[in-house]
């Protein structure tokens, strides 16, 4: 894995705050801003790459436990640099319920401060250069850092988790969302 350096720029949004308004566009070429998702909390969760062992795994427990978060009215978008072919593949292939997004320009990705420097290690040159990145002379790559949003139905943040393990995060999202709007159904 990746030694993570620093977030660029270094943007923070704090938890309460009003969201940024964005624009992204699904799989199915749909724009969608932050006033599509009035009237429902949404989760936004960012990760690197379609197809990586981690993001794959990420993506498919969130469609685990889609259904979860479809009875708490919580709506799910998957955000990373990938087009929308990309996708489209992505999601047909894992059968994912939910939207996957581009962000045409990485605004959003960048107003939300998830882009992050990272440095390799001798090993883990090869790997990345074969998945399509290509590191600077100092064996440094710039990419998302997984981390998820949730927001309320007003657009205001509720939660954040920054530089995430992929591992049973999803489950600790639906927890949080849970607890958040004092939901009283068992799971």
């Amino acid at each position: 894995m990746p030694e993570f350096l620093r977030y660029l720029p270094e943007h923070s949004i704090e938890i309460g705050a009003k969201v940024p308004d964005f624009i992204l566009v699904d799989q199915e070429d749909r724009s969608i801003r932050l006033k599509d998702l009035a009237g429902s909390p949404a989760v936004l969760y960012f990760y690197p790459m379609d197809g990586t062992e981690g993001c794959t795994k990420e993506a498919c427990d969130f469609r685990d436990i889609y259904d979860d978060f479809k009875e708490l009215d919580c709506v799910i978008y998957g955000i990373s640099p990938d087009d929308k072919t990309s996708h489209a593949s992505f999601s047909d292939e894992h059968g994912l319920p939910f939207q996957l997004c581009v962000d045409p320009d990485n605004a959003m990705i960048k107003d939300f401060g998830v882009w992050g420097e990272y440095q390799l290690a001798d090993q883990e040159i090869e790997p990345v250069k074969n998945i399509g990145l290509q590191p600077d002379s100092e064996n440094r790559i710039n990419m998302v850092v997984r981390s998820t949003f949730l927001i309320d139905k007003n657009g205001l943040l509720v939660q954040k988790w920054m530089k995430v393990s992929f591992r049973g995060h999803a489950s600790s999202v639906k927890d949080q969302l849970h607890k958040s709007f004092k939901f009283d159904i068992a799971f």
